[in-house]
């Protein structure tokens, strides 16, 4: 069956809601538009970003958790280096880990972390390939 790109950013939300990377961070999983302005917790935000529609539908989501800055000792906040690096590891191991069911996921590039532009924070993002047979 076909589906929508809602139907499909919903259906990532419910993968990574009931996976390891859902109970490793302090916050939530939300859908993208959903997370609060002022959230300071590690949240993940679940965004569909681009689909073919076909007989297998193809596309990619992502996927960005976000990790509050550290001070630097100074009164400077800089990047949690060391706990980006842990969720980039985990992200990784759980998109390789999904079993195939209806979807076949791959990553779409190395997953990374990037400066959230006006947050003292940072997200590891990972863009995530999907392929869905309508058959």
């Amino acid at each position: 069956m076909k589906k929508t790109g809602s139907e499909i950013e919903a259906d990532m939300f419910e993968l990574i809601n009931s996976s390891a990377l859902k109970t490793a961070i302090s916050g939530s999983v939300y859908k993208t538009g959903m997370r609060p302005l002022n959230s300071k917790t590690e949240d993940v935000v679940i965004a569909f970003i681009a689909g073919l529609d076909a007989q297998i539908q193809t596309g990619v989501v992502r996927v960005n958790v976000y990790v509050s800055d550290i001070d630097n000792g100074t009164g400077v906040f800089v990047k949690n280096s060391s706990r980006c690096k842990a969720l980039e590891i985990l992200t990784n191991g759980i998109v390789l880990g999904f079993i195939p069911g209806e979807y076949r996921f791959q990553l779409g590039g190395m997953i990374q972390t990037v400066k959230a532009e006006g947050l003292n924070q940072h997200y590891v993002s990972a863009n995530i390939k999907f392929q869905l047979s309508t058959l």
